[in-house]
């Protein structure tokens, strides 16, 4: 029995690169699940949320979304994802479901 990836990403609605990591998961098909933060560009800081305390948790002290992870594992942003799907590498992490 196959069991699908866990895909997800924090994301923020001002990001560009976000919005373009989000269309390639849909132009894949690939289910997953999102979670907005929020960024104050005047302050240039995180606007507190239970999303962004979650984010800062799992991927450390992060000044830049999208923050994404495949079954587990943090791609830190578009510009290490970009590379590992034209390597393949992403691919294989979605494989990877820990079975």
């Amino acid at each position: 029995m196959s069991t699908s990836p866990v895909l997800e990403i924090y994301f923020a609605d001002v990001c560009t690169l976000c919005h373009k990591a989000m269309d390639y998961f849909r132009s894949r098909d690939l289910a997953f699940t999102a979670y907005e933060v929020g960024y104050d560009e005047a302050k240039d800081e995180w606007i507190p949320s239970e999303h962004v305390e979650d984010m800062i948790r799992r991927s450390g002290p992060v000044d830049f979304v999208p923050q994404i992870f495949v079954n587990g594992t943090h791609i830190p942003g578009w510009k290490k994802l970009e590379p590992m799907i034209e390597s393949g590498e992403f691919d294989q992490l979605l494989a990877n479901t820990g079975e």
